[in-house]
């Protein structure tokens, strides 16, 4: 299939690999090309301030890029861990 990017106006293709999983995991079609997500990923990105927060789950303060003024939910590696391992991926 081929579309339009919304940001960069070039085409681009979906693949049906891509295709089948968007529509297997409920997804809307991409509206931008790869390089304009990967541009938009990047620009959400933190790479130099750092911020104490703690854990939601334990309250162990924890250094990680995340701004607290976001309110992002946070867990440490343990709790984040404990978290995956109870996760049903194939209900997500």
């Amino acid at each position: 299939m081929i579309k339009t990017c919304g940001r960069c106006k070039k085409q681009f293709k979906i693949i049906t690999e891509e295709k089948k999983f968007l529509d297997k995991m409920s997804l809307p079609d991409p509206v931008n090309c790869p390089n304009c997500r990967h541009e938009l990923r990047m620009e959400q990105r933190n790479d130099r301030q750092f911020y104490k927060y703690p854990c939601a789950k334990c309250g162990q303060e924890m250094v990680t890029t995340v701004n607290p003024k976001k309110g992002y939910t946070v867990y440490c590696l343990k709790c984040y861990a404990d978290f995956r391992a109870n996760v049903d991926l194939t209900k997500v």
